[in-house]
């Protein structure tokens, strides 16, 4: 199944190819280098050979991440939804536990954009995948290790400073 992503989750995707390619020219630069510098005897050389690991790797990775891009699904938006919680929805939820309560945001986001530090979430994580499509003053259960708690959506915004109001 194709992974959904935002615009900005696809510079993000990009960048990080970028990256990839980058690290794995190097990686090939280093590599000739210490072939070179083996002769035929590259069995003596144990950086050759933890190159050609890193190589391998970097390629995989690589490859993935490319395959993932292009089997992608762009959602591009003009406006987050503020009638129901979607992909690029930011989302502020009140969690109620046995003993106490408490007020989280949230954006959600496509793959690749996930940072749980800024409060972005992944569409496919699992408090997300239950929030998608409430509106606001609608619960869900949520299922964690610690037990069943209840999540209401209160608040949908169009930008991070309305939510912080």
């Amino acid at each position: 199944m194709a992974v959904k992503i935002t615009p900005s989750g696809e510079q993000l995707i990009l960048q990080q190819i970028a990256r990839l390619e980058q690290e794995l020219k190097q990686v090939r630069m280093e590599k000739n280098i210490a072939f070179n510098a083996c002769g035929d005897d590259k069995l003596a050389n144990p950086n050759f050979h933890k190159l050609e690991q890193d190589e391998r790797i970097l390629m995989d990775r690589l490859n993935e991440i490319q395959q993932t891009y292009k089997t992608a699904e762009l959602i591009e938006f003009k406006e987050r939804n503020t009638k129901e919680v979607a992909i690029g929805s930011i989302v502020k939820c009140l969690f109620k536990y046995p003993d106490d309560s408490e007020e989280e945001t949230y954006e959600i986001v496509g793959y690749g954009e996930s940072n749980i530090d800024e409060n972005k979430i992944y569409y496919d994580a699992p408090v997300a995948q239950k929030l998608i499509s409430l509106k606001v003053g609608e619960e869900t259960i949520l299922s964690l290790p610690s037990g069943k708690i209840k999540c209401r959506v209160i608040g949908l915004y169009s930008t991070w400073d309305e939510a912080a109001k």
